[in-house]
């Protein structure tokens, strides 16, 4: 039901209008008023109908206000749950990493190169040998640090077994020098390449396997 604010005063007004009429009827007959109890009881009526009917307008008024404001707040709580479902689609969602092509998990790359540092050694009067004459490395990258201490020059190479030098350094006395070659699993050759020197005794071997090794 609408009710339209009206009413209430249409009701109110005929409130007022009724007390001014009776209180002017009575103030001007006060030896007479009220006339008689037939009238007494019409004009009692009259006043609990405008009194209820004002009552009934305020209560039935107020609960239509209730509803309104209900459905008001069901509007705002569902424009509200809208906008939170539009910010979650907007929302950049979280993917989970791939994996690597291949077929491997995360950071199960290839294995790790290995690398190995071996110390020759000559004797510093000259002699002309390699100390340690046997060496051991794993598969990968191999660095030779020759320590010549003597006057006397020398140097150091590597060669594999078909005989081709894979590295070799510059002649040296009273230093160091490294020289650095990939090896794959295989027997190896160091030595000094000065003429006479190799000749002389002044080689070792170099076993390369696949598991880690260390040097003699």
């Amino acid at each position: 039901m609408d009710l339209d604010g009206s009413i209430f005063w249409y009701f109110g007004g005929a409130l007022v209008l009724a007390a001014l009429a009776i209180s002017f009827v009575g103030i001007k007959g006060k030896a007479s008023f009220p006339p008689s109890g037939p009238a007494m009881l019409a004009t009692t009526a009259v006043f609990a109908v405008v009194v209820v009917g004002t009552g009934a307008y305020a209560v039935a008024n107020a609960s239509e206000e209730k509803e309104h404001r209900d459905a008001e707040l069901a509007e705002e709580e569902a424009a509200a749950e809208e906008d939170v479902a539009a910010e979650e689609v907007a929302a950049p969602t979280e993917t989970a990493p791939s994996e690597p092509s291949g077929g491997q998990p995360p950071g199960s790359g290839a294995p790790e190169e290995s690398t190995a540092e071996l110390a020759v050694n000559s004797p510093d009067d000259g002699s002309l040998v390699f100390d340690p004459d046997g060496l051991e490395a794993a598969a990968g990258t191999v660095t030779l640090a020759y320590a010549n201490p003597s006057p006397v020059p020398h140097n150091i190479a590597i060669e594999d077994g078909a005989g081709e030098v894979l590295a070799e350094s510059e002649d040296i006395t009273a230093g160091e020098v490294s020289i650095e070659a990939e090896l794959v699993p295989g027997a190896y050759t160091y030595f000094c390449s000065i003429p006479g020197h190799r000749e002389s005794g002044m080689e070792g071997t170099l076993s390369v396997g696949q598991d880690s090794a260390t040097s003699n």
